[in-house]
């Protein structure tokens, strides 16, 4: 069986070994020169079962007359009259209730579940350098009624098999002792020790290479997908600029993108692009070990051995993907003001802006679409590395183990 994937992110990547480890035969098409040239490229660097939260919750929407007025600078929405995009905050409204939390975080933990133990196996499998470390993360507030949300949901983490654990901010210091003249005024924190950093990029091009090397996957760069060949109402194949590629099923990896491309075959699908920016530093010997979240500022900092990688901002922007300098210096000076002395913030480099695809509850969309033979594994949002393993698991399953499963069944009736 050949599948075209569409996509050469964290998530096509993952998805083709899945599917190649199968046996099936593999092409990855993406429009970029590289692997993993978008919203992989320099992303937060955390690999964190352990904060999977949904960012609809009734906190957010608290917070939704500040956004809405710009009075927010974590967040940025840009005002919209697009009919896909005033249905995606509709749904968004509908995730702001606790029952809806409870039930999304409790979908989350299990899609970061089956994530773990299948990145595990990879590792274990396969020898990738991608400056990886089990460095636990450290999720830290200012606010007592915050914190107090976070160790609920720590509770229900905990039972599920991620372990987290309340910390006092004493304890949060102990953790990391290099946070503590700058982290005075926080109240207390929540602790995952088994959460990981690394590169995606890096990992996602060292998958590439074993894909290519132990399974044969075919991977065509700088081939943007013009469409889909149809035969008989099925997917046949894929259309490019250098012409038909035929398939028998098909994939669609695109992250922000996804929506729009379905959009011709009258396929809705919930999913915004959600503009992040970071920026990688060399680090000193202040900077901190330990796997960083500034849940008041909405910051992450990650140790990627010489260098921290510092990520943050949600800006719905529409389709502008362009880096926006002010909103890069935000980032800076938000980073700079929590930690100045923990690398040369001077060597910042030019920055990154990735789109994440965000869907209304938080939670990718890996399913068989309307269309026989056509798939989609996207909308994984801010956590991408995350749930990729984990998604790219449950929808080789679906095109491959289920069909195997109905074959059987066929044949034992016959």
């Amino acid at each position: 069986m050949h599948v075209a994937v569409l996509g050469a992110g964290v998530i096509g990547v993952t998805t083709a070994y899945a599917l190649a480890k199968r046996g099936c035969k593999v092409t990855i098409f993406d429009q970029a020169g590289s692997i993993a040239a978008g919203a992989s490229f320099a992303n937060g660097a955390q690999i964190s079962y352990s904060f999977v939260d949904p960012m609809a919750s009734p906190a957010m929407l608290k917070k939704l007359p500040a956004i809405l007025l710009g009075k927010d600078p974590n967040i940025k929405q840009k005002t919209s009259l697009e009919p896909a995009h005033l249905r995606w905050g509709a749904y968004f409204l509908g995730n702001c209730t606790e029952p809806k939390v409870s039930s999304n975080l409790d979908n989350a933990i299990s899609l970061a579940l089956e994530s773990r133990a299948a990145f595990e196996k990879l590792l274990a499998s396969n020898s990738i350098s991608f400056r990886y470390k089990q460095a636990g993360k450290l999720v830290v507030t200012r606010d007592d009624a915050t914190l107090c949300k976070m160790a609920h949901a720590a509770k229900t983490k905990t039972k599920r098999g991620i372990e987290t654990r309340v910390l006092s901010k004493e304890e949060c210091w102990a953790v990391e002792p290099k946070i503590e003249p700058h982290y005075r005024d926080i109240v207390g924190g929540i602790y995952a020790p088994g959460d990981h950093v690394g590169d995606a990029r890096r990992f996602t091009s060292a998958l590439a290479q074993i894909c290519i090397d132990q399974y044969g996957v075919d991977i065509k760069l700088k081939q943007k997908v013009l469409g889909l060949v149809m035969e008989d109402d099925k997917v046949a194949g894929v259309r490019t600029g250098e012409g038909i590629f035929p398939a028998d099923k098909v994939v669609v990896c695109m992250g922000a993108a996804s929506a729009k491309f379905l959009k011709h075959y009258n396929i809705p699908l919930l999913v915004e692009p959600l503009k992040g920016y970071s920026f990688t530093i060399p680090a000193n010997q202040n900077a901190p070990s330990v796997s960083l979240t500034d849940a008041d500022h909405k910051l992450v900092f990650a140790r990627l051995h010489s260098e921290m990688r510092i990520a943050g901002l949600a800006d719905f922007d529409g389709d502008d993907m362009s880096l926006k300098e002010d909103r890069l210096a935000t980032l800076k000076s938000f980073a700079e003001r929590l930690l100045p002395n923990i690398g040369d913030y001077g060597h910042s480099g030019t920055g990154w802006v990735g789109a994440r695809p965000m869907t209304p509850d938080g939670l990718p969309v890996s399913r068989a679409t309307k269309i026989p033979d056509l798939y989609l594994n996207t909308g994984h949002g801010m956590l991408g590395w995350t749930f990729a393993c984990g998604s790219a698991e449950r929808i080789a399953e679906i095109m491959i183990d289920n069909q195997v499963v109905t074959t059987q069944q066929q044949r034992a009736a016959q």
